[in-house]
């Protein structure tokens, strides 16, 4: 015991455990994970990087996408040329609104949810996105199915696969095939607008149902164990 005493007396021995517990105290490390803007922070960087690397996606796509040209006769080509440009611009727009969506997160307030807001703010973000991307696409998309003809049914096309599905055009009405996909494009992206933001109220419908039920739950123990 007394050889005990002698070492945790010492002075080396005693800076050697300050100096540990100075280095390796945890207390500030589960407070910052504790806080909701350290989470907020992080997700929100990551998804801005997401969102980074979906245009660099969207772009090498686009690159690939300049072969098809050859598939199509003059104005075919040219119908094809107006849905790249706007493609491409459609495709900075989108990312943008997301990037700036993702930036937002960290504007949320803090509350005793943190993940289930974020994950809403995304699903409505997900949903803009889509929506704007084909309202921006729906006039090169039908500009694209004027000038290119029946040449879109054929050839492996993005719209011909779309359009083989409707027996009512079946590449004998070119004028109504265009229509049909303009129409299509708006209704496919307000739908997934929509869709998109339902889900996400009824996800933060359950979570403040599962909030009230936890507030009654303990005023009501509170209340029995006072009695």
């Amino acid at each position: 015991m007394e050889l005990w005493e002698k070492i945790k007396n010492n002075a080396i021995v005693g800076k050697v455990i300050e100096f540990y517990k100075k280095y390796t105290d945890s207390k500030p490390i589960l407070e910052a994970l504790e806080s909701a803007k350290t989470i907020q922070k992080a997700i929100s960087i990551i998804l801005r990087v997401l969102s980074v690397l979906l245009w660099v996606v969207l772009f090498i796509f686009w690159i690939l996408s300049w072969r098809f040209i050859n598939h199509f006769n003059f104005f075919g080509g040219l119908g094809y040329l107006i849905w790249q440009l706007v493609y491409l611009y459609a495709s900075v727009i989108v990312t943008k609104s997301f990037f700036l969506r993702m930036a937002a997160i960290v504007d949320q307030p803090e509350s005793d949810y943190i993940i289930t807001p974020i994950i809403a703010h995304v699903m409505i973000a997900i949903g803009e996105m889509v929506f704007i991307f084909l309202a921006l696409m729906s006039v090169p998309a039908m500009l694209a199915v004027w000038f290119g003809g029946r040449s879109l049914f054929h050839g492996g096309s993005l719209l011909g696969y779309m359009l083989s599905s409707f027996s009512l055009v079946g590449g004998s009405n070119v004028f109504l095939a265009g229509i049909i996909v303009f129409v299509m494009f708006w209704i496919i992206g307000f739908l997934t607008l929509i869709s998109f933001r339902l889900i996400t109220e009824i996800a933060l419908a359950l979570v403040s149902i599962a909030k009230d039920a936890s507030i009654i739950r303990t005023k009501t123990t509170t209340i029995a164990r006072k009695k």
